[in-house]
């Protein structure tokens, strides 16, 4: 037992640390848009409040909570929302290791669980702690659960067990997008395809053994399903939320309607495949080798064989440990396209399944360089003795594969090392500011250097729980500056987005009446048409909005600008 938690779980520990020490950077990462919506509403939560009726957002609610206990437990800091990450991706990778180790052996869960890691660190700041690259980490535990289930038919108690597993991690899965019941139709697939094989696990073509055992599991799996799903539903429910999702879930439509125009969905997939490139690189490479040997395996198998019924000969064989992250792949790729915009986040779900194809083209890759080197024909004419030969061989052949191996990992290591550490070493031994730091980043309008400046400003000048308006979508501000949203309308878009309910501009001002915040930030340069449908900034939609505007030239004065931050002071009354 020692032995082998020598050789392996301390190998994946070590893994683990030195992920961890390449990713600490991103712990001084600025906060995204997204991650200041999911961070507002989080708070709200932690104070009693409820999503969408006090705090309203599109998301659906999953990683509010996930935002509420990260900062319940870290604290109201952008470094609170990055430890997010760096708690929930080692719980992923111990699931990918396990999975890796189950489909083949432990040297391919060792290399996806940090291929894994490696290209989810290297995402941009925009990108991380954000609901579809947190929910990789159910997905993995999920997928895992859904392979045991297929590979536990000859045991009924434990195929169960793990079908009820599968449904209670997929009814949490749903929740985080209504679009991950491709991921979850995986599954099921799988499962269905696990058992209608030759021959029969309960008998030469016992076809209603099959048929029995497939309705328990997914009795099992429906039942684990409504135990997570349905109580988050219920509770949901009782909270008043569902009639806001609702709202929610038309105007997704109505925004992913969009992108189904035929040039508008591939100039967005075009665009941002090019960004997946220069994130994801040798992933992509390596995933694109896995298709070419597994397409090659194919080919020579049929040639020098012909096609049997048992599973050995044929890709049927070859790839059966295979088929649930090729349907995983599959499912997570269509979530991707059927949102139509292309965003970065939402290829994020793909990573897992593309990690383990990666790991097992990089392992074959290692393998065939030992292999050719150990076969290729010694330079001296003497010929040793026959047992010193295969015991030099056996030598010289592992290490080998152990510096390869090592030299694999510092190479992946040393891309999210690049990323994090390169850009944040003149910040962290002092040679620039946090400011000229966080202008090293950004994303389209969002420039987070500005969002420091106005956040710096407003410390001095208001008290942390005191409310702000921002006429724009910035909402980082609110909780880098610790003021509430004077509204529940924490951004622009579901004032200006026509497919959201005309009423709630005056409602949006009614309630600005009352609350009346210190001060008013009002968004130049802020050209977001996919989100509001509008091809104009903030400012300039501001003059539509006649309730606002009157409000704000009632109440208040023009005091400075911060880039594209205009900042109006309440007027003294």
């Amino acid at each position: 037992m020692l032995k082998r938690l020598n050789s392996h779980w301390l190998l994946f520990i070590a893994i683990l640390i030195l992920v961890l020490v390449a990713a600490s950077p991103i712990l001084t990462y600025p906060m995204g848009r997204d991650q200041g919506m999911y961070a507002n509403i989080g708070r709200i939560i932690l104070y009693g409040k409820t999503p969408y009726v006090d705090m309203w957002d599109i998301k659906p609610p999953p990683i509010y909570y996930i935002y509420a206990v990260g900062i319940k437990l870290f604290g109201t800091t952008t470094l609170a929302i990055r430890a997010i990450d760096l708690t929930l991706i080692p719980v992923g990778m111990l699931g990918l290791y396990l999975l890796g180790s189950r489909i083949a052996h432990r040297r391919l869960g060792l290399l996806s669980a940090l291929i894994y890691a490696v290209f989810y660190f290297n995402e941009d700041f925009q990108n991380l702690t954000q609901s579809d690259s947190l929910v990789t980490v159910l997905l993995i535990w999920a997928a895992y659960a859904a392979f045991l289930a297929a590979e536990s038919q000859s045991n009924t108690r434990r195929s169960l067990l793990y079908a009820f597993i599968t449904g209670a991690i997929s009814g949490l899965i749903l929740w985080f997008k209504q679009y991950y019941a491709f991921f979850v139709l995986a599954l099921v697939l799988n499962q269905i395809m696990s058992h209608f094989k030759f021959p029969s696990p309960h008998g030469e073509g016992d076809l209603g053994g099959e048929v029995k055992s497939l309705f328990k599991e997914s009795l099992a799996f429906a039942i684990g399903g409504l135990l997570t799903g349905g109580t988050l539903l219920l509770y949901f429910w009782s909270k008043g939320m569902i009639s806001e999702m609702l709202i929610v879930a038309e105007g997704t439509a109505a925004y992913n309607a969009q992108g189904y125009d035929f040039g508008a969905f591939i100039a967005n997939m075009g665009n941002y495949l090019y960004f997946r490139w220069l994130t994801w690189h040798v992933l992509l490479i390596l995933t694109a080798l896995w298709i070419i040997f597994a397409i090659a395996q194919f080919i020579k198998n049929r040639l020098s064989s012909p096609p049997r019924h048992n599973g050995e000969g044929d890709l049927g064989g070859e790839v059966k440990h295979w088929r649930l992250i090729i349907f995983w792949l599959i499912g997570t790729l269509a979530f991707a396209l059927i949102q139509a915009k292309g965003f970065d986040t939402h290829w994020i779900p793909m990573l897992p399944a593309m990690a383990l194809l990666a790991a097992d083209a990089l392992d074959t890759i290692i393998q065939f360089i030992v292999n050719h080197i150990s076969n290729a024909q010694p330079l001296s004419n003497e010929t040793p003795p026959r047992h010193m030969e295969r015991g030099l061989g056996s030598e010289v052949k592992n290490n080998l594969a152990i510096a390869l191996y090592i030299v694999s990992v510092i190479g992946l290591l040393g891309i999210t090392s690049m990323t994090t550490w390169g850009r944040a070493w003149a910040y962290l031994t002092g040679q620039e500011t946090e400011v000229e730091y966080w202008d090293e980043f950004q994303a389209n309008d969002l420039k987070p250097e500005q969002s420091l400046e106005v956040a710096n400003f407003l410390r001095e000048r208001v008290l942390p729980g005191n409310s702000l308006f921002i006429w724009g979508f910035r909402p980082e501000v609110y909780f880098m500056t610790e003021l509430w949203p004077a509204t529940r309308y924490q951004a622009q878009f579901p004032l200006v987005a026509p497919w959201y309910p005309q009423e709630w501009k005056q409602n949006n001002v009614d309630i600005l009446w009352a609350a009346m915040p210190p001060y008013v930030l009002i968004l130049e340069d802020d050209f977001m048409p996919w989100v509001t449908d509008f091809d104009a900034d903030s400012h300039t939609l501001l003059q539509d909005y006649t309730e606002l505007n009157n409000w704000l030239i009632a109440n208040y004065e023009f005091e400075t600008q911060i880039g594209d931050f205009i900042i109006w002071r309440r007027v003294s009354q």
